[in-house]
């Protein structure tokens, strides 16, 4: 009979959980202020292929790529492998600052720049997912997530595989490596892939047989490639409109991260800090364990 009574309790909490994101983002994510158009960075007589241009564009994507990245969100131990995690987890991202290349978002279409030329950014970013991780045989690990960019019809659907390499080993932290793949889904004039290399350490301590608690920290290496969709640049007056695109940039940045982790018997509690270019953010996370 308990043994029932926490599964329901399990299945009650992660059902709450995925209905509480559903219902935040359905309905809500349509066209809004940190959506962008491209070609508010080119201009009628270079097109896109213009140094400025380019040098907007690939700021933006920086921007977008590190912004809609999921965080860690988990220590370097595995769930086991019969062990299933899911999680609802919210990300508030600052500090990104003025610059040229927010010309192209929403928020600034009728806006008009500083005396550098520069447009104000959103004071803040807050992103809304659903991680899900699923433990495998030998200290490994795959996961999921989907999130969504606020105020925006953008989406990030992405997926990881994770490998604890000390996990067990006597006192030992436990040290992991993971890789993950992700994209942006509603963004129609961008093509962005992050492919994300990052190293973790912990270690867990028992709290009297009822819980555990897991400070973590880590190191995130993030790869960004993006290219345009054709855009439909206008021209003078006189002149007729004219399709120009972004071609493929590659851009690498790094990110440092730490965060706690407390684990019951069926729910799993978290705050996170990641620290990277130009960008700092903080989170938390709710979840169900099985």
């Amino acid at each position: 009979m308990k043994q029932k009574m926490r599964i329901f309790q399990k299945w009650t909490l992660a059902s709450i959980l995925l209905t509480a994101l559903l219902l935040l983002t359905t309905g809500t994510a349509q066209a809004g202020n940190n959506d962008f158009r491209l070609e508010r960075l080119c201009n009628y007589e270079s097109g896109c292929s213009g140094a400025e241009a380019i040098a907007d564009f690939k700021s933006l994507s920086r921007a977008y790529g590190s912004l809609l990245a999921p965080m860690h969100f988990q220590p370097a131990s595995t769930l086991g492998q019969a062990g299933f995690e899911i999680a609802a987890e919210a990300k508030l991202a600052f500090a990104l600052g003025d610059d040229t290349f927010w010309r192209a978002i929403n928020k600034n279409t009728d806006a008009t720049p500083d005396a550098d030329g520069k447009y104000s950014s959103p004071d803040m970013f807050s992103t809304i997912q659903l991680h899900m991780r699923k433990g495998l045989p030998f200290s490994l690990e795959v996961e999921g997530v989907f999130n969504w960019l606020a105020q925006s019809e953008m989406f990030y659907v992405g997926a990881g595989l994770r490998w604890a390499i000390t996990e067990g080993w006597w006192f030992l932290p436990d040290l992991s490596v993971r890789g993950h793949v992700g994209t942006i889904v509603g963004a129609s004039q961008l093509s962005l892939i992050n492919i994300n290399v990052d190293f973790a350490l912990s270690y867990t301590w028992g709290l009297g047989g009822i819980a555990s608690i897991t400070p973590y920290a880590g190191y995130s290496l993030l790869n960004i490639h993006t290219s345009s969709r054709p855009l439909v640049i206008q021209g003078q007056a006189s002149d007729e409109p004219f399709e120009a695109v972004f071609g493929g940039q590659w851009q690498h940045l790094s990110r440092a991260f730490l965060g706690v982790q407390l684990q019951g018997d069926f729910f799993v509690f978290a705050v996170e800090g990641e620290y990277g270019t130009n960008v700092a953010s903080v989170g938390a996370k709710i979840g169900a364990t099985f």
